[in-house]
């Protein structure tokens, strides 16, 4: 059974792990080796350490993190929605995926913003992310930004009273 729970201080090296493992499960290929090069588990948890002000979920099955989400309640400036509440990260081991994993975090961490718009972008060659999201309900605004030499892809969930 996996359980979704708040990111607890004692979490952080093993969060840390799973997303230097999950980068590169997913972008290996996709993204510039040298950059995949550079997302090592003690670059995550300093990244985690840093940005205290977002919000982090973590899955576990067993006991063992499987995966996570981290959000803001505001989201940056290059985003097209204004007001809106942002997911900067949603990462599952790769061995964990369709198992609804994704889908509880990415469902609890919503709860937990409450009656809001969000936004997230992913990269634009991701499809299977792309997919995920719009399949969560997730609807491109039609909006990229350039990431140096990846582009990434605007969505938006918009809340049922939002515009």
């Amino acid at each position: 059974m996996t359980q979704i729970l708040p990111l607890a201080p004692e979490d952080i090296p093993e969060k840390a792990a799973v997303h230097a493992r999950t980068w590169q499960e997913t972008y290996r290929g996709l993204l510039p080796d040298e950059l995949n090069d550079t997302i090592t588990p003690q670059f995550a948890e300093d990244v985690t350490r840093r940005l205290t002000s977002l919000r982090t979920l973590v899955a576990k099955i067993d006991g063992r993190i499987v995966g996570y989400i981290s959000w803001s309640d505001r989201s940056r400036e290059h985003f097209s929605v204004d007001g809106a509440a942002e997911i900067g990260n949603l990462y599952v081991l790769r061995e964990f995926q369709g198992r609804g994993v994704g889908r509880a975090l990415l469902e609890t961490a919503l709860s937990r913003i409450g009656e809001r718009d969000v936004v997230l972008s992913a990269f634009s060659s991701n499809a299977a992310a792309l997919g995920f999201y719009e399949h969560m309900g997730f609807e491109r605004t039609g909006v990229t930004f350039d990431e140096g030499s990846m582009e990434e892809t605007e969505l938006v969930l918009r809340h049922k009273g939002g515009a």
